[in-house]
């Protein structure tokens, strides 16, 4: 006996069976069989392998393969030698793609296809991962190409300045847009790339490179889509783009304003010379060259950079004063630039999170527009409110040294109660800022219940004690008006001030951050008219409430998590019991349940203030640590 040419009623048949063989839970697999079924009656054409049936909408791998084994059942029953089909994998190589492919992944596929043909006939293949290579014009694709135009090799680069290239290269935007509701932006697509080994990630700030493996499929890329770069082959472009560490000279105040006052004599060769080729140890040295006569600089430059400076387009002045107001220098190994005060303007980037309600979200980017005035929104690491600094020549932005945390007085309550509050005031400084503002709306969406002390006794505390200023509105109207005149006030005493900018490469944690800052002020803040201050990216990084906790304060944080535990009494116990480590320890110590019970009431009952446990509080650190 054999099989008829055209099985489509046998596999029509065999799909009914299917339907009743289900229970009435399966509610959606009964549709889909059921739309299978009818789909196959209606198609036109001849059915014999299972995996002709694929042809037809609404059936899928899955009913191929259960089709499949009814048809092996049928065979062994009626005596008929098993079918050999075609296989599934065989038959979805040869069909079409369903995802765009690079011109690079193509010409790899072509290739591949003959060997794969001939490793199944032999049975010998083996399933194996695919190589990645992004999509064309996603975020990895532009991530890739931004950090080979940037020559990012030996030395990374960072974020912003990625972003600021890959824009070009992608049909996405490469950061997320809040104020439009993107809340994704291409720029993910870098965790794939540190998977796959493609981009390394290191410092603090993060800075990007490309591997060995990185380069070359970069390279591939530019070459199988014809992708040429604007400033290709262009050393001082490519200088410029990634600023070497050995090239920045060291200055400290004393020779950072000897050397701006001796810059305003530099004729425009010996001015362009310096700019491009920042090869001088330090600014006595660096003084002696400059006096030189045209021979020995001559001397000391390639005949390429010659062509440059001499050729017949020449650098306009303006353009060589854009570039030496943002020369990067060195102080105790960390780079900083100086921004004049002509050269950046201020304003504030509001945390994405700040609304005025659930269907106004965009009050106050709206109401500052009205009032003319420039803002941003965007996620912030710290604060509700901050105001930035962005160089008009780079677009580098600078974090200023004023932080606005805004409460409605039902949240302030609530932050109180689990402990934000504390949490919150203690990220605040180590900010390093200066000037830290608590903005406290007087309006409630909620019940305070009897937490009425509770705010008095917070409010005491930023005012006293904490040495925070205070705004207290009566609500988000009143919000903008006290706002904006903290801009005009903030705009006006930055238009007579130099910013250092500072571009640390490795901190270690927040208290790093803060440190450097301070170092820097001691230094360049003695005389006035300067303020210093870490550029925007490296604020982000550092200030996130996650980000770079030590051992101390994770077992500070969860402490806190038992509730009764304040930031005081946290602290307090970390001072005895280092670790979660030597808690644990400490209970299994204790020679019995009521001994281990009072642990904590024996070590802080007596302490003073906040910091004291009573009988209660220690049987409820008892059970949450105690029992492990």
């Amino acid at each position: 006996m054999e099989l008829p040419l055209n099985l489509k009623d046998l596999y029509i048949l065999w799909l009914q069976e299917l339907v009743d063989g289900l229970n009435p839970k399966q509610d959606q697999l009964k549709i889909a069989y059921e739309k299978a079924r009818r789909n196959l009656q209606d198609a036109e054409g001849t059915f014999y392998y299972p995996i002709d049936l694929k042809k037809v909408k609404g059936i899928g791998n899955t009913i191929i393969k259960r089709l499949g084994a009814k048809l092996q059942d049928y065979c062994k029953i009626q005596g008929i030698s098993p079918l050999e089909a075609p296989t599934l994998t065989q038959a979805s190589s040869t069909g079409p793609s369903k995802r765009t492919t690079t011109a690079l992944r193509s010409i790899e596929n072509s290739n591949k296809i003959d060997k794969d043909e001939a490793d199944e006939e032999r049975g010998t293949k083996k399933r194996k991962s695919k190589k990645y290579i992004p999509k064309k014009r996603s975020g990895g694709y532009a991530i890739l190409l931004s950090l080979l135009e940037l020559n990012a090799f030996s030395r990374g680069v960072r974020k912003e300045q990625i972003v600021e290239l890959a824009g070009k290269y992608s049909e996405h935007c490469m950061t997320p847009n809040f104020s439009t509701k993107e809340f994704y932006g291409a720029w993910s697509s870098i965790s794939s790339l540190k998977k796959h080994s493609l981009v390394l990630e290191e410092g603090r700030p993060k800075r990007y490179s490309l591997t060995e493996e990185g380069m070359q499929l970069s390279k591939s890329l530019k070459l199988a889509d014809m992708i040429s770069f604007p400033k290709e082959g262009n050393v001082t472009g490519e200088y410029s783009a990634i600023r070497n560490e050995s090239s920045e000279f060291t200055a400290n105040l004393t020779e950072l304003n000897g050397e701006e006052d001796d810059g305003n004599n530099l004729n425009v060769t010996s001015l362009m010379l310096d700019i491009t080729f920042q090869d001088l140890s330090t600014p006595q040295r660096r003084q002696n060259e400059l006096r030189k006569d045209e021979r020995l600089h001559t001397q000391n430059i390639s005949s390429y950079a010659m062509k440059e400076v001499s050729g017949s387009q020449p650098i306009s002045s303006t353009e060589l004063n854009a570039k030496s107001k943002t020369v990067r220098r060195r102080y105790n190994g960390i780079s900083y630039e100086l921004w004049r005060n002509n050269d950046f303007e201020v304003f504030p980037i509001i945390d994405h999170r700040e609304i005025k309600s659930q269907s106004d979200r965009d009050f106050f980017s709206r109401a500052f527009e009205r009032k003319g005035m420039k803002s941003d929104i965007r996620q912030l690491a710290l604060g509700d409110i901050i105001w930035v600094a962005k160089n008009k020549n780079t677009g580098s932005q600078c974090v200023l040294n004023t932080i606005v945390e805004r409460k409605r007085l039902d949240d302030l309550a609530l932050s109180i109660r689990d402990n934000r509050f504390m949490e919150q005031k203690n990220r605040l400084e180590k900010s390093g800022c200066d000037h830290k503002y608590y903005l406290i709306e007087e309006t409630m969406s909620g019940n305070i219940g009897n937490m009425n002390e509770a705010l008095k006794t917070a409010l005491w505390l930023i005012l006293v004690y904490y040495k925070f200023s205070m705004i207290r509105t009566c609500n988000s109207d009143e919000t903008v008006e006290k706002i904006h005149a903290l801009h005009t006030v903030i705009s006006q005493h930055y238009s007579q001030k130099d910013l250092v900018v500072i571009f640390p490469s490795d901190l270690k944690n927040q208290d790093d951050y803060k440190k450097v800052l301070l170092h820097f002020r001691r230094e360049f803040e003695r005389k006035g008219g300067i303020e210093c201050c870490h550029n925007f990216e490296c604020f982000q990084e550092m200030m996130g409430k996650g980000d770079l906790k030590t051992v101390g304060e994770l077992t500070i944080n969860i402490l806190m998590l038992v509730k009764g535990i304040s930031l005081e009494k946290a602290v307090a116990i970390q001072e005895i019991f280092p670790t979660l480590n030597d808690i644990l320890m400490a209970y299994q110590a204790c020679s019995s349940e009521e001994e281990a019970k009072l642990l904590m009431f024996n070590n802080f009952g007596d302490a003073p203030g906040a910091k004291k446990i009573t009988k209660g509080l220690s049987e409820k650190i008892y059970d949450a640590f105690g029992k492990l």
